[in-house]
C-alpha cells in the first residue's frame, strides 16, 4: 500500500497546476527523503517531468522499475496516481 503522504503530495502538485515552486519543492524533498522506495522514486520521476528535465525523470523512472507512458504531465500524473492508489 502506498504511503498516503505521497498521494497527498502528488495531489497538491495537481492543485498547484503542475508548476515548479514551493509545492514542487516540498514534493521533491519528500521523494528524495524516501529514495530507493519505488513509489517515491516514481513520484520523483514525475516532479522532474514537471520541471522539464526528462533525462533526470527517466533516471527516476528506471529506479522505480517503470517507463514513462505519457509525455503530457497531467496524463502521466493521472496514470501514476491511479497506479499508486
Amino acid at each position: 500500500m502506498t504511503d498516503q503522504l505521497l498521494l497527498d503530495a502528488l495531489k497538491l502538485l495537481a492543485d498547484d497546476d503542475f508548476t515548479t515552486g514551493p509545492v514542487w519543492n516540498a514534493c521533491h524533498d519528500l521523494c528524495q527523503m524516501h529514495e530507493g522506495e519505488a513509489d517515491y522514486d516514481l513520484g520523483h520521476a514525475l516532479v522532474h517531468l514537471i520541471e522539464g528535465d526528462t533525462s533526470n525523470a527517466n533516471y527516476w523512472y528506471q529506479r522505480a522499475g517503470q517507463d514513462q507512458v505519457h509525455q503530457d504531465v497531467k496524463a502521466e500524473w493521472q496514470r501514476i496516481v491511479s497506479y499508486l492508489s
